[in-house]
């Protein structure tokens, strides 16, 4: 992982917890023992992960490390880095056209998702999924397919602009886990990073006034409604880009976002402008593991250069989308399923 300078902002990513290769291999092969599919049998995976930990399976220093994480000032500290995380080896290329089908058929193993179910029942941060996203998998990926490749979705073969995931839908992560599958270095792709604290700062009162003012429009995200969903989400609310949520939530999507007054639209710009000059790049490797408070900050994909097109077509990021409390959400939940959004 590495990551550039920021401008503007006293913040740096650099990576809080490295396991041992002594750590990895025990967890690693404690995983991968589990025996339940996580796309066919969610709760018999997530069970199995429980019993994993209750056995002792953790490193202590681990367990230790996410205990903190309680503690966290997530708005100075929005996004967390990990290294040397269990996941999968020798994981075969998806097909381009059908990633995900092809990936039900081709992986064998579950150490990553076993990773992030685990990772979410240590920091009691409970993974959701979406029935329009992927058939309401928990566990999706970052992975370019053709049909898509344009799009501005998880399943782009370039760059995703800045956007903080599913920011106008009625059930938003408060936490985005990702895993890092398979990057190859020769391709400068980028997962770059802003705090909304900085942003905000780069404001006058007069246009933070503006700002948290209900004059601006973002369509759905694409997969929600590109992806084959079951569930018609209408149309998306006007909505002020920053505040919302909290005096410091920033709603905002690059080229998506737009103002429908002259001075709304007038103000978009520089908030364009700010993310780009405050941001920083972070080059997920395979088993880096990163954390996003997604209340907190905004992301981009940013593909810089390509050396090998076909490998850009593989690059490969799992994850997981997290919320601190099920209990708001109830409404939203599908019949019969306890982390099954309806939409």
């Amino acid at each position: 992982m590495t990551a550039e300078a920021t401008v503007g902002t006293d913040w740096t990513i650099i990576p809080e917890f490295v396991f041992t290769d002594a750590e990895r291999e025990a967890l690693e092969a404690a995983l991968g023992g589990l025996t339940a599919n996580p796309y066919r049998l969610y709760e018999a995976h997530r069970f199995q992960v429980g019993q994993l930990i209750a056995g002792g399976a953790v490193p202590e220093r681990f367990r230790a490390y996410v205990g903190s994480l309680a503690d966290r000032d997530r708005a100075a500290e929005p996004v967390v880095v990990l290294k040397n995380v269990p996941h999968d080896r020798d994981v075969p290329v998806f097909d381009f056209d059908q990633p995900v089908r092809s990936k039900y058929e081709l992986k064998k193993t579950f150490v990553a998702e076993g990773f992030l179910a685990l990772f979410a029942q240590l920091a009691n941060t409970p993974a959701i999924g979406y029935v329009n996203v992927n058939d309401g998998d928990v566990f999706q990926d970052i992975y370019p397919q053709r049909r898509l490749q344009s799009s501005q979705s998880q399943k782009a073969l370039r760059q995703i602009h800045f956007h903080k995931d599913l920011a106008n839908h009625f059930v938003r992560p408060d936490q985005v886990y990702m895993v890092g599958m398979r990057s190859n270095p020769v391709n400068e792709v980028y997962t770059s990073f802003v705090r909304n604290i900085d942003v905000i700062r780069c404001f006058t009162d007069e246009e933070l006034e503006l700002l948290r003012s209900p004059e601006f429009y973002t369509p759905f995200d694409d997969l929600s409604t590109m992806g084959g969903g079951r569930v018609e989400l209408g149309e998306a609310d006007l909505h002020p880009v920053i505040g919302g949520r909290g005096p410091e939530d920033l709603r905002f999507f690059e080229n998506r976002t737009v103002g429908v007054t002259d001075a709304a639209k007038a103000v978009v710009p520089k908030v364009a402008e700010t993310l780009h000059r405050l941001k920083q790049r972070v080059f997920i490797e395979p088993g880096d593991f990163v954390i996003t408070y997604n209340n907190h900050t905004i992301h981009a994909k940013e593909v810089v250069a390509v050396g090998d097109p076909e490998a850009l077509q593989s690059r490969w990021i799992i994850k997981t989308v997290n919320v601190d409390d099920m209990t708001p959400h109830q409404a939203h939940l599908v019949p019969g399923t306890d982390h099954l959004i309806n939409g």
